[in-house]
């Protein structure tokens, strides 16, 4: 089930004008003061992506209640993708663009300064990233994470074709914030990745995600909502 050729224009031409700000600010701003600030960025880069892409992946047409929880949801999901981005691209972003993609108020929270983040925030006694930046990363993480359960509840609502890709989407990006832990929260040096053989064998576990939704304890109850 697709939106109404009616309405569905009228919602692409706004995210797509949202999109195409998103870019705009990447010409004008460097810094992002709130989580506020990187969340409107975030959305606006990559929650228009999957704003746009929903209607064109549809929606189980055995699912009669409203549509807002799904594109909730693939909001969710466009947003943990880039904040994923963000996370995992800290030093580069900064060493060759001069970017900060991270709240500085909550920088600021755990005593972490802009000449501290230069420097790569390894600590000068032990070596490893310092304590700080290990407490803050773990924060970062968790509000992912957390984007990323939130992301789960719509995608058992597409349609069927369309949720093994986003499945295998959801669980792949996740793996790069379990990378970003296993590397010791070191984005400076180290560029965390998922290698190809634990990508393939992830696919399984979408697949069977995909086809087999009632595992799902909330899908019944999903199911049971009507308009």
């Amino acid at each position: 089930m697709s939106l109404p050729l009616v309405v569905w224009p009228a919602c692409f031409i706004v995210t797509c004008r949202d999109m195409i700000d998103g870019m705009r600010m990447d010409l004008v701003k460097s810094r992002y003061e709130t989580y506020d600030e990187l969340y409107e960025y975030c959305y606006r880069v990559a929650g228009t992506v999957a704003l746009m892409g929903m209607p064109v992946m549809g929606v189980d047409p055995a699912y009669k209640g409203p549509l807002e929880p799904v594109y909730r949801a693939a909001l969710a999901l466009g947003t943990a993708n880039q904040l994923t981005n963000i996370l995992r691209d800290v030093g580069e972003d900064l060493q060759t663009r001069n970017r900060i993609y991270l709240p500085l108020d909550e920088l600021a929270q755990y005593g972490i300064a802009e000449k501290d983040l230069v420097a790569g925030m390894y600590s000068p006694t032990t070596g490893r990233m310092d304590e700080r930046w290990q407490r803050f990363m773990s924060f970062q993480i968790d509000r992912a994470q957390q984007l990323f359960a939130d992301a789960e509840a719509g995608v058992d609502l597409l349609d069927q074709k369309a949720r093994w890709p986003v499945w295998s989407a959801l669980i792949l990006y996740r793996q790069i914030l379990d990378a970003i832990e296993a590397n010791g929260y070191d984005n400076f040096t180290q560029r965390a990745y998922v290698p190809k053989w634990r990508k393939f064998a992830s696919l399984p576990l979408a697949f069977s995600k995909a086809a087999m939704p009632q595992l799902n304890p909330n899908y019944k109850k999903m199911m049971a909502v009507r308009r």
